[in-house]
């Protein structure tokens, strides 16, 4: 796999995203794949779409659907999701929360599903920083500057 923007994440603390203990504290995180399973984007969403589509409520598949088929900006890098936790100045939200999110209501939740059931390796990286908004625009630029202005994978603007 690509290290295209390794570079930008050398501060950051990296643990298996099964299991990993981020602190309770404000920072930037990200989600990096450190190994891809055998089915491609494409087959982990239409197969995704054949198990969802039995629940026979549209609004709820579509939703689902507009999250799972993020995947398909799935590339060569590594870093597919940038966020920050304690954005707001008498926000609570730690990193410790961003990350117990993933497994209920954050964003990025389905397809990180997805990418775990189909035997994908995912990390949870992090940074504390007492100014994790601008340090996470900041990271998304740079990003962006070395990825032909796009975002990670899983980010949608």
């Amino acid at each position: 796999m690509a290290e295209c923007c390794s570079n930008l994440f050398t501060e950051f603390t990296f643990q298996d995203l099964t299991n990993a203990k981020p602190p309770s504290e404000k920072g930037v995180y990200v989600i990096k794949i450190k190994r891809k399973g055998k089915a491609s984007p494409q087959e982990m969403i239409e197969k995704t779409k054949q198990l969802i589509s039995g629940i026979s409520w549209d609004l709820v598949v579509e939703f689902i659907m507009s999250r799972i088929k993020r995947l398909n900006n799935i590339g060569n890098c590594p870093i597919i999701y940038i966020g920050s936790a304690g954005t707001q100045e008498r926000s609570k939200n730690t990193l410790k929360d961003r990350y117990e999110e993933l497994s209920n209501r954050h964003t990025a939740m389905y397809p990180i599903w997805v990418l775990l059931h189909f035997g994908w390796e995912l990390e949870f990286g992090w940074k504390k920083s007492n100014r994790p908004k601008q340090e996470e625009e900041e990271l998304k630029i740079k990003y962006q500057k070395l990825h032909n202005g796009k975002l990670p994978a899983l980010v949608a603007r």
